[in-house]
């Protein structure tokens, strides 16, 4: 499961490599995640949403920008 995850976690990384050929990071990012929440509230139920979403606020000062100039 965690080797599928990188692969996935890769898979998604190079694409955003790749929109950036066309489009600013901070309109890629608020896509994916509009994105990713929209699929949090499709698959998850109302109370797993919400502490997901906790989750995502609380790991705020954990998340750290990329150090690779790629990504502007």
């Amino acid at each position: 499961m965690a080797e599928e995850l990188n692969d996935c976690y890769q898979d998604l990384f190079m694409k955003v490599i790749e929109l950036q050929g066309r489009y600013s990071s901070p309109m890629i990012a608020g896509s994916m995640m509009a994105q990713a929440l929209r699929i949090y509230k499709t698959t998850l139920n109302d109370e797993e949403f919400k502490s997901m979403m906790e989750a995502i606020a609380e790991s705020e000062s954990e998340i750290k920008p990329y150090d690779s100039p790629t990504l502007q």
